[in-house]
């Protein structure tokens, strides 16, 4: 079985008070139900079925060992998977607080292209 590098590090150093949602790619041999129904009885909460047989699930950081440990399961990653940042990355990419807004066409909240050095001049 596949579990991300995100999903290893919260299920060996949960956060206490902490939830996650993954996505749990389900085995070809093992059936949605039943892995639905392990899943939950390791106290996880089944979200929504989604396409490819994976399940989303919400489950507290203490929990992911005990999910990743049910039988069927091929593949754990957390629900970030699903999303794309500006960077292109997809799971569990957090972008930096700079307190500048930025926007995916390279330009900042206030108009002015994002240029640290001002050696590339601005769009007219």
């Amino acid at each position: 079985m596949y579990v991300s590098p995100a999903v290893r590090t919260i299920r060996d150093d949960p956060v206490e008070g902490e939830s996650v949602e993954l996505l749990l790619e389900v085995a070809d041999e093992a059936t949605l139900d039943g892995v639905a129904a392990a899943v939950e009885a390791a106290g996880a909460t089944v979200e929504d079925e989604l396409e490819f047989r994976t399940l989303k699930v919400s489950v507290a950081h203490k929990r992911v060992g005990a999910v990743c440990e049910v039988d069927g399961i091929d593949h754990v990653e957390t629900g970030n998977t699903l999303g794309i940042d500006p960077d292109g990355a997809g799971e569990d990419v957090r972008p930096e607080n700079t307190g500048e807004d930025v926007r995916l066409d390279g330009a900042s909240g206030d108009g002015r292209p994002n240029d640290a050095d001002g050696d590339v001049p601005p769009e007219r």
